[in-house]
């Protein structure tokens, strides 16, 4: 089988939304194309960097007489998931910062919110994403089943030209489907065929 360019992709967001979050024990998706249910919340646009997902591994080198390195041991292996999240008075976002309890809109629209500094809830994090090869697009569904926000020490700018950001860093426990245990469940859709005008 030769080279196959269609097999080269850059990762988009979905029109519809790329980032959800649900509370944790909410059903998993089972696959790349079904609906997500009214527990995923939306975390609206991103920043044009997309979001960095970022595989850590550490180990120690086994040395025999010799000497002579024989194998490695894994001492820690981790995921994590960093994005910027741009709408900053989404009701929906500023839960996921500060917390459900910590958010209240009020009838005439304004919001208000409280930062107690407290470790935040863990939960379903899926990220949607379209790998679009021309007329063949597919969609690639990361699913993290333990997923919690550990990392809120990025900062928020103020100024006259950049667009205020919220920093996220989420990082992804093991979960199990079946008795499989795993950081990262992945689906990757069939190719769709895009209907062109005649």
């Amino acid at each position: 089988m030769g080279n196959d360019k269609s097999n080269i992709t850059i990762g988009m967001p979905k029109d519809s939304g790329a980032l959800f979050f649900a509370p944790a024990g909410t059903n998993l998706p089972t696959d790349a194309d079904a609906p997500l249910g009214e527990e995923f919340v939306n975390l609206g646009y991103v920043s044009e960097d997309g979001i960095t997902i970022t595989t850590t591994e550490e180990g120690d080198d086994i040395t025999a007489w010799g000497p002579e390195v024989v194998m490695r041991s894994q001492t820690n292996y981790g995921k994590t998931a960093t994005f910027n999240l741009l709408e900053t008075s989404r009701v929906g976002v500023l839960q996921f910062l500060y917390g459900a309890d910590n958010v209240t809109l009020k009838e005439d629209g304004s919001i208000e919110w409280d930062e107690t500094g407290e470790p935040l809830p863990r939960g379903v994090f899926v990220c949607d994403t379209l790998h679009n090869n021309g007329d063949k697009p597919r969609v690639h569904r990361q699913v993290l089943g333990d997923a919690q926000f550990t990392d809120r020490s990025g900062d928020h700018v103020y100024n006259n030209s950049d667009p205020l950001a919220f920093p996220v860093v989420l990082t992804a426990y093991k979960f199990t489907i079946g008795e499989k245990k795993m950081f990262v469940k992945n689906y990757l859709s069939k190719p769709v065929v895009v209907a062109t005008e005649p």
